[in-house]
């Protein structure tokens, strides 16, 4: 019978990127996610700026790309895109710690399974919302506990709970794709 050693936080941390390829660490076991190509980089582009000028007039919270948020000692997922209210982003630590107001996620080469197992946690852990983008099918779900709401390019994206005011169009997120 084979064994598996857990790895935690720390050596996660100090573990290097395979090139090409992201990791994220859950359960203590590491996950490799594929590195954004293209749409997936320019969606995430489109969101931030869209994101960045909208938090710049209205500062209630910080945005940060590829920040690993800590859970415990054996998972640490790094969302593409996350949202954190100004009063909590002192980290405990090298990492944030718990999940932000707002994890985001452009799908690219993840399996369902692990982005169900991500958004699931990302809730648990406080957050207030998991948004998944989905460039192809160009719609994008928003998750909040015990709901999700699947918006289309022809929709507005807003998450009045997390940021009250914000409002855009969500075919700006799949703009020059």
């Amino acid at each position: 019978m084979a064994t598996t050693t857990l790895v935690t936080v720390q050596e996660f941390a100090r573990m290097p990127e395979p090139p090409g390829q992201r990791i994220e660490l859950i359960g203590g076991e590491v996950v490799t996610l594929g590195r954004g190509k293209f749409v997936h980089e320019a969606v995430k582009a489109n969101l931030i700026l869209l994101l960045a000028g909208w938090l710049s007039r209205n500062p209630i919270a910080r945005l940060f790309a590829e920040t690993m948020y800590q859970f415990d000692e054996l998972t640490a997922l790094i969302p593409d895109i996350s949202v954190v209210a100004l009063d909590s982003t002192a980290p405990g630590g090298d990492w944030m710690q718990g999940g932000p107001e707002i994890a985001i996620e452009v799908v690219s080469s993840e399996t369902a399974a692990t982005l169900e197992r991500k958004i699931e946690l990302y809730l648990a852990q406080g957050s207030k919302s998991a948004w998944v983008i989905f460039p192809e099918q160009r719609v994008v779900w928003i998750h909040k506990p015990g709901t999700a709401r699947m918006l289309t390019e022809h929709d507005t994206l807003e998450d009045p709970t997390v940021l009250p005011g914000f409002s855009a169009p969500a075919s700006s997120l799949f703009e020059g794709i």
